[in-house]
């Protein structure tokens, strides 16, 4: 090897190596995980070059989604205030019926009230003679306090709103947010079915909120003092009667004019 020339001497090494090289590569084919192996490698050198493409598609993917969820969420919220607006409408109308046939309302003076019984009933000195039926809205100054629960001919017994058994619907009016008020017996009020997460605040009015024949929406009820007990996802918030109810000598009854024909 010594005698040999430079330039052989570099064929010669050139020649082993290629030999060397397809030994190798042959002996490789042979084991039986070669061709598994080579899939392999082949997928991890062209995973790289391929990822920036799988993760276009996928934002992509994620983009039309997002689209197609929000063109729904929009056409809901659409339907929704439309349906809204609609019963708005019609809860209005139904309003100004009852208005036009509203004669307004007449005093009463209270004549019994049961210790044991203080906080569920009054009896006042006006009856049926007086246009007073029952389930007619009775307040005093300017707040519900109750609503007619029997009535003869020149009397009626008043359920207090304190009254465990009393329940009308009603709204909070800065929010809207809807409610049943609901007594104790024990002279507290309290506003139910409220959902938890709502944040309601101290002084916010409250007012009855679904009309009937003797009760309209929007009779003043009292104001939030605080929240209660929280049942099933829903608060109980604590409520202030807007009159005094210890204090009352002297009632309003609506009363409902009746048609002329």
């Amino acid at each position: 090897m010594r005698g040999l020339s430079r330039e052989v001497r570099t064929w010669f090494h050139g020649v082993a190596a290629t030999l060397i090289g397809i030994v190798a590569l042959l002996m490789l084919m042979a084991l039986p995980n070669f061709k598994r192996l080579l899939v392999d490698g082949m997928n991890i050198i062209l995973y790289y070059p391929e990822k920036p493409a799988f993760e276009l598609r996928n934002i992509v993917k994620f983009s039309s989604n997002w689209v197609l969820e929000r063109k729904s969420l929009q056409e809901r919220v659409t339907a929704l205030e439309m349906k809204n607006f609609q019963m708005s409408a019609a809860l209005q109308k139904s309003h100004a019926g009852v208005s036009e046939a509203r004669q307004g309302y007449v005093g009463a003076r209270v004549t019994l009230r049961y210790p044991e019984r203080w906080w569920q009933e009054i009896r006042i000195d006006k009856g049926l003679n007086s246009g007073v039926t029952d389930g007619a809205a009775v307040m005093s100054e300017g707040h519900l306090i109750g609503r007619v629960a029997s009535s003869g001919l020149d009397y009626a017994w008043v359920e207090l709103i304190t009254s465990s058994s009393f329940l009308i619907a009603a709204a909070v009016d800065e929010t809207r947010d809807l409610g049943v008020i609901n007594g104790d017996d024990s002279g507290n009020l309290r506003l139910l079915y409220v959902p938890e997460e709502r944040k309601l605040k101290t002084g916010m009015t409250v007012s009855t909120s679904l009309m009937n024949d003797q009760i309209p929406p929007g009779v003043p009820i009292g104001t939030v003092l605080g929240s209660g007990e929280i049942r099933d996802g829903f608060i109980e918030m604590k409520i202030k009667a807007g009159a005094h109810l210890t204090q009352l000598y002297n009632v309003d009854v609506f009363v409902v004019k009746k048609a002329v024909k």
